[in-house]
């Protein structure tokens, strides 16, 4: 491994730019890359003349005073080489240290002793956290669990200064005296710490930014750190039934962390208002309290019409009588119980099996944590991982506001004021908002259906409902449905409505019916629809809307060149780029909110108004190759990051085709492996050996 581009953005992703202490550093490459991001950086350089001593003022053969303190300490390969005592090193370095030890070997570690324990992370991670520190909650990432079935040192590992030494090692004795009932994971290292630490790095995925953010049976409060470090989170919360628990969790996390903690029973969250949390993060929590039931009804209680609850169950962990062996479970679950049990209240909208090594069914399972389909039979499992949301059209709370947007409004913004403009603002998170609602495509189309069933036809919610419908039957292509579905999105468009909103749903439903018929091989309808959404005016609602309106024109200017109509696909490109001068020239009220507190996705969204246009500009000034090389004029035209969306999707399918082939290669590979010498070297075939 080299420290390169990817290496420093990998750091950056877990520490942050900052001041660092580079020891043992003989890659130029390494303090150039940090220096380009805006860090400080401070060389003790290694025995490598490799090193460029062209840092003016960075480079010190001398080691800093106790009093300098820096952000990261990092200590490279040619320090970890000369280190024989690893806690002793820890424990010197730890008076330089202000937040973080960043371990960042780049070959195997020769030095030293030479013993093969200096290979491990193992051998690393127990001397650091013997030394008063803590495995980084910010380095916990569920792309990152299956490589630690490989138990050789990682090329980048990260751990937190805790504290006072003494104070920290006192801690340890305690933590170690009462590890059967609770444990700080962050202080440990193996399956069992990563198996708890991951849960709260994925569930970190599921928080939206503004989220309040319950963690309730938060022990010792690691997880809570987890969800504030690896999420946006607005505000995060600990609930735990031990005082003990939430005394330590207080000390290590809350102010580092920004995270609330208070002793409370789950069943009983008193202090936690109706109707306030975005998302509850509970692992391990269900069987350990007798009455359930009464436990996820206070989890609808405190959660907001469109929350969410991610949780996690052992599964079946029963002995030859049936019953679960341990005194402090009251139920066990297998993923029917375990679904079941939020049935009624949440729509289950993910689910994932977890493995760990040593666990109580499966001794020998690699880690692992990966999203199967909510219906499918999957293998046995050790732990389940449930990811539910509120049902929104349930709810009958006075609507509180965007947690992201809200702050954001100023007088005549309505793009983010959900709450003037829908009869159910709930449902904009759960059915609507891109990357934030259900994820489960049938799990989105009910909830859909039944808001248009129960909505009045001319209303914003009914028109958000037939358009989510629309895409839903373009990506599944259940094209049997469409012209059931374009009677109802006719009639939508029908209704007459000073709601902007309203034309909002208008303008998307249109552009739906246009990528249905065109996908249909309806030319000529899907032609009309194009023109149809050109001339609607998506400025009344907001400039960042024009990009239905420039893919409109986009699209029906590809159809008339190819139906040879060059001069009226000219004139259609032509249409798109004003379309997208407009926009940008428009006021920018509904597009940004208020200049002070820009809308997240507002010039986001512009941006992707200007890179639409740019494609129309080249297709437009491009349109005289298509006759002599109708590749050329395509490949010029990137319509795989036409619009932001578009190109996210493109990205995805690319990177599940990759993942295909890479796993076609792997077992190919392990076939050939597996296979005869004989079979291998069949007579006749080339066989490539290595000679001395």
């Amino acid at each position: 491994m080299k420290y390169g581009i990817r290496f420093v953005e990998d750091l950056l992703r877990i520490v942050g730019p900052g001041s660092f202490l580079l020891l043992g550093c003989d890659h130029p490459e390494l303090p150039q890359e940090l220096l380009r991001r805006a860090c400080s950086v401070r060389i003790i350089p290694g025995d490598d003349p490799a090193l460029d001593h062209d840092f003016a003022g960075s480079v010190s053969n001398a080691l800093p005073g106790a009093e300098e303190k820096f952000h990261v300490v990092m200590a490279c390969q040619s320090m970890m080489e000369t280190i024989a005592n690893p806690e002793e090193s820890f424990a010197a370095m730890r008076q330089w240290i202000g937040r973080y030890l960043v371990l960042a070997p780049t070959r195997r570690l020769d030095g030293g002793t030479k013993s093969r324990m200096r290979l491990l992370s193992a051998y690393w991670a127990d001397a650091a956290l013997r030394s008063g520190l803590r495995r980084a909650p910010a380095a916990v990432s569920v792309g990152g669990y299956p490589a630690l079935n490989n138990p050789a040192l990682q090329p980048l590992s990260v751990f937190e200064v805790i504290g006072e030494a003494d104070a920290a090692g006192r801690e340890m004795q305690w933590l170690l005296a009462n590890r059967d009932l609770h444990m700080d994971m962050s202080r440990e290292f193996g399956p069992r710490s990563d198996a708890h630490m991951v849960r709260y790095a994925q569930a970190a995925e599921w928080v939206r930014p503004g989220d309040t953010v319950l963690d309730c049976a938060c022990g010792l409060g690691y997880g809570s750190a987890i969800l504030a470090a690896r999420s946006a989170a607005g505000r995060v919360i600990g609930v735990d039934i031990d005082p003990a628990s939430v005394s330590y969790a207080q000390r290590h996390f809350a102010a580092r962390y920004g995270i609330e903690f208070m002793a409370s029973s789950g069943t009983d969250l008193a202090a936690i208002p109706d109707r306030s949390i975005d998302l509850i993060a509970s692992f391990e929590t269900i069987e350990h309290v007798e009455d359930y039931h009464a436990l996820i009804a206070e989890f609808a209680r405190v959660l907001k019409p469109d929350g969410r609850i991610v949780a996690s169950v052992p599964n079946l962990w029963v002995d030859e009588t049936g019953r679960d062996p341990n005194p402090h479970h009251f139920h066990a679950f297998d993923w029917e119980k375990f679904r079941a049990a939020f049935d009624s209240r949440f729509i289950v909208e993910a689910r994932y099996r977890q493995e760990a090594p040593g666990g109580f069914k499966l001794q020998k399972a690699a880690r692992a944590l990966e999203r199967c389909a909510l219906d499918t039979r999957e293998p046995d499992t050790e732990w389940w991982i449930l990811v539910a949301s509120m049902d929104p059209t349930a709810a009958q709370a006075a609507y509180s506001g965007h947690p992201q947007f809200a702050r954001s409004h100023i007088d005549g913004e309505h793009v983010a004021d959900f709450g003037a403009h829908y009869q159910n603002p709930w449902i904009y998170r759960s059915m609507v908002q891109m990357g934030e609602r259900i994820a489960d495509d049938a799990a989105l189309a009910d909830l859909a259906l039944r808001v248009l069933q129960t909505m009045p036809l001319d209303s914003v919610d009914a028109g958000a409902a037939i358009t989510v419908l629309g895409y839903h039957l373009l990506a599944r292509r259940r094209f049997d449905q469409v012209a059931d579905w374009r009677n109802v999105a006719e009639a939508y468009l029908a209704c007459s409505s000073g709601n902007p909103h309203v034309l909002r749903w208008q303008i998307s439903t249109a552009f739906a019916a246009a990528l249905l018929a065109r996908d249909l091989g309806l030319r000529d309808q899907a032609r009309a629809d194009f023109d149809r959404v050109a001339t609607m005016d998506a400025l009344a609602f907001s400039p960042l809307l024009m990009t239905k309106i420039i893919a409109a024109r986009f699209w029906s200017g590809v159809a008339r060149l190819v139906d040879g109509d060059p001069g009226g696909a000219r004139a259609c490109f032509h249409a798109g780029t004003e379309a997208a001068r407009a926009a940008l020239h428009a006021p920018d009220v509904n597009a940004i909110g208020s200049p002070e507190q820009p809308l997240g996705f507002g010039f986001q969204e512009l941006a992707e108004v200007a890179d639409m246009a740019s494609q129309c500009a080249t297709a437009m000034n491009c349109i005289d190759l298509y006759a002599r090389s109708p590749g050329l004029f395509w490949s010029r035209v990137d319509t795989r990051r036409f619009g932001l969306a578009s190109w996210a999707k493109y990205l995805e399918q690319e990177n599940r085709a990759l993942q295909a082939h890479l796993t076609a290669l792997v077992s190919a590979a392990r076939q050939h492996a597996e296979a005869p010498a004989a079979a291998r070297e069949a007579p006749g075939q080339p066989c490539y050996k290595r000679t001395a």
